[in-house]
């Protein structure tokens, strides 16, 4: 399958589409066996079962004309402009994608979902956590911040509560990778789910770059348009030199708002941010030069050697010589 058959497909309408698009107030009899449940005082149906067993992701486009009431999912969903756009309800909030846009809606969130039209094709990824291994997360982090952020948003140690939307309509490859995606996923042959995997990571690793984007935690802070995405990259590109003061001197914001704010949106304090990036670095120098540890624990602030092997063991697991060895012996093999 190419793009131009897998666009036909896509925009070809399904038996259900003819009878939803002629019959606009219909219903679905699949919601009549489904369960129900209260969620923050309001019925919401409960989809689960709904990817194969044997599977860790179905893919599908969306019906369109037809509106999915209030839902929520026992597994992730990321969501595809393929086309037109999607009008979701959210944890109450009524958003819009646009073609090009990806949203990510975690386990328990409740959302609807309006009746689409014709041009409006929409892809949805159901996803199990599992599937977000520490392995693909690995993959997909590069030590920053920044990327844990994002990764933190689809994996395991977090609270069921988010949804995020990536402002990706003007990214060239996306749209690219998705394609290939669904040929794979269409068209399936030798070493199919090994590509689709790939194609995954890469279009994560695109997110990555899609810094700009919506969510339902604290999005702003006072009446400047500064994201939390845009203080994690800061503190990546200053941790050497940066401090809670300074940095909230640079969003004009004062210091004490500012810790309350990043220990909120990541569960992470400032200190905890700055101490990790320098940590991380560390690790970089260990690996690649040959300086002493002390040589390296000075050059980034931590003159209490004691202070830094207990840190550093904290967060890798291991001591800075134990991580010397084994990354060094990895990089020789």
């Amino acid at each position: 399958m190419d793009h131009d058959q897998l666009d036909v497909k896509l925009r070809t309408l399904t038996d259900r589409e003819l009878h939803y698009q002629a019959h606009p107030s219909s219903r679905s009899a699949t919601y009549d066996s489904m369960k129900k449940i209260v969620h923050d005082g309001q019925e919401v149906y409960v989809f689960a079962d709904m990817i194969a067993e044997k599977d860790n992701i179905t893919i599908s486009k969306h019906t369109r004309f037809a509106e999915v009431p209030l839902h929520i999912h026992t597994f992730i969903e990321l969501s595809f402009v393929y086309s037109g756009q999607c009008a979701q309800i959210i944890n109450g909030k009524k958003v819009t994608l646009k073609q090009g846009q990806f949203c990510i809606v975690d386990t328990g969130v409740p959302h609807a979902i309006l009746p689409t039209s014709e041009d409006d094709v929409i892809i949805n990824m159901l996803i199990r956590k599992k599937y977000f291994s520490s392995s693909f997360l690995s993959k997909l982090a590069n030590n920053g911040i920044l990327s844990h952020f994002l990764a933190n948003a689809i994996s395991d140690r977090q609270n069921h509560n988010r949804y995020v939307i990536f402002h990706s309509e003007n990214n060239r490859n996306i749209p690219i990778l998705m394609r290939q995606l669904l040929c794979e996923y269409y068209d399936q042959s030798l070493g199919s789910s090994e590509m689709m995997d790939s194609y995954m990571l890469l279009i994560f690793h695109e997110l990555l770059r899609v810094f700009q984007y919506d969510t339902n935690r604290p999005r702003t802070l006072a009446q400047n348009k500064v994201t939390i995405i845009e203080i994690l990259k800061y503190i990546e590109n200053h941790y050497m030199d940066c401090s809670l003061t300074s940095t909230a001197s640079h969003f004009n914001f004062n210091p004490n708002y500012l810790s309350t704010f990043i220990k909120k949106a990541t569960g992470h304090t400032f200190k905890d941010l700055v101490q990790s990036e320098k940590l991380n670095y560390c690790s970089f120098l260990l690996v690649n030069t040959d300086r002493t540890i002390y040589d390296i624990a000075s050059s980034t602030g931590h003159s209490n050697l004691s202070y830094f092997y207990k840190k550093f063991q904290d967060h890798f697991g291991i001591t800075p010589q134990q991580y010397r060895e084994q990354n060094a012996t990895k990089t020789q093999e």
